[in-house]
């Protein structure tokens, strides 16, 4: 191999001469993986130890001690697997600290191509000046130490970033009611599972007196934290009560609404974003609900037989028309019916993540024999289905009100 490398020129000693660059204060640790051992041997004599520190990896295999500054892959002219085993080489050590280069003898365009997506820096040649190929090796060192550098720094920050959303997922749920009020003759239950740290969807279940219990099920536009942070201003902005004094009376939820939308456009938030609402006061005594809907997917209500009615009810969304009316809705449960509500991420119940109504309506119907948190596993192992154990498409959201038989 020696012959290979006869072209190239001797460096004289001392690589800092004045015409020349010098060295780095410490000589670059060089692996050569090669299964030639003269190949190695030739370098060492080419290249001048006050810069490159030679050593060999024989039959290309790498030390679990060694660290080097950068690894020279030997892709041999003779070998016709050659490209493909310095290919594979690459890819495993790729990921490692050190720079990565090859060396070979007329390498095609397609074989460089090869070898630099499979990860290595630098194709050399064996007639490469001696002085340049130590120049390059130093200059593939440090980019791959910035490269890394930077990559740790990202890394750090994606971890900072990670505790914040944690801890705002953590706040987030905490908003949640931590148990349902009891309710005679009925309970409710609910649950929320965002596609990402926070959610964009909102639902809360809230004893207004004696006799009321509110509820209501909301979606901000999109999902992470700019929809989490409109599902806060939900919570702390609508109204439900009236107090004058020692007096007061419950807000009527077209009117709570309304108030709502108001306060989302005298907010003037940017980029106009817009919720989707459902507010509802259930009456003990009658047992009945009296509720309103801003653009939220219609209200279900689901017999103890499997008999399933999508409930009346229109509304523009908040946050966008200034001058938006809501209407209220009444409707009397008899014994064994289910009022569900849900968010659009729960219609998400077909592959590819398609918004199917209907569908999920089946789903709901053929959980009608259920109990009511079985009905709500329904649902969502139906929703995970269809995103083949990926992440949610997006948030997801139902609450329910289940009238004893």
């Amino acid at each position: 191999m020696s012959e290979v490398f006869a072209s190239l020129t001797t460096v004289s000693s001392g690589c800092a001469a004045p015409d020349k660059a010098p060295c780095a204060p410490a000589p670059l640790t060089l692996l050569v993986l090669t299964d030639r051992p003269n190949v190695a041997a030739a370098l060492s004599e080419r290249l001048d130890p006050a810069c490159v520190e030679v050593q060999t990896g024989a039959g290309r295999r790498v030390s679990s001690s060694a660290s080097p500054d950068a690894v020279l892959i030997d892709v041999p002219p003779a070998s016709p697997s050659a490209i493909e085993d310095a290919v594979a080489l690459a890819g495993r050590l790729r990921d490692g600290t050190a720079a990565l280069a090859a060396i070979g003898e007329n390498l095609t365009v397609a074989d460089r191509l090869a070898l630099y997506q499979a990860g290595v820096l630098a194709c050399v040649a064996p007639d490469d000046d001696p002085e340049e190929l130590v120049a390059r090796l130093a200059t593939l060192v440090s980019a791959k130490r910035s490269a890394g550098a930077a990559i740790r720094r990202l890394r750090e920050h994606t971890r900072h970033l990670d505790e914040q959303l944690r801890l705002a997922q953590r706040l987030q749920m905490d908003f949640l009611p931590r148990r349902m009020p009891d309710v005679s003759g009925a309970q409710f239950a609910a649950r929320l599972e965002p596609a990402a740290w926070v959610a964009g969807d909102f639902y809360d279940v809230f004893r207004l007196d004696e006799r009321h219990v509110g509820f209501y099920i909301a979606d901000a536009v999109g999902h992470g934290i700019p929809a989490a942070l409109l599902t806060v201003f939900v919570k702390k902005s609508l109204q439900t009560k009236r107090i004058e004094g020692k007096h007061y009376e419950l807000i009527p939820p077209e009117e709570s609404l309304a108030l709502l939308n108001a306060d989302l456009l005298s907010a003037q938030l940017q980029d106009t974003p817009f919720i989707t609402m459902i507010y509802g006061i259930y009456n003990e005594e009658a047992r009945s609900c009296l509720y309103a809907r801003a653009g939220h997917p219609k209200p279900v209500l689901l017999g103890p037989t499997g008999s399933l009615e999508t409930l009346d009810g229109d509304g523009p969304l908040l946050g966008i028309f200034a001058d938006a009316t809501f209407e209220a809705y009444e409707r009397r449960l008899a014994p064994g019916e289910r009022l569900i509500l849900y968010t659009d991420g729960a219609e998400r119940v077909e592959p590819g993540r398609r918004a199917e109504p209907e569908k999920l309506l089946e789903v709901i119907r053929s959980s009608a024999l259920l109990p009511i948190e079985a009905l709500l596993d329904s649902v969502f192992d139906s929703v995970r289905a269809a995103t083949g154990g990926d992440h949610l498409a997006d948030d997801v959201t139902v609450v329910a009100l289940d009238m004893e038989p």
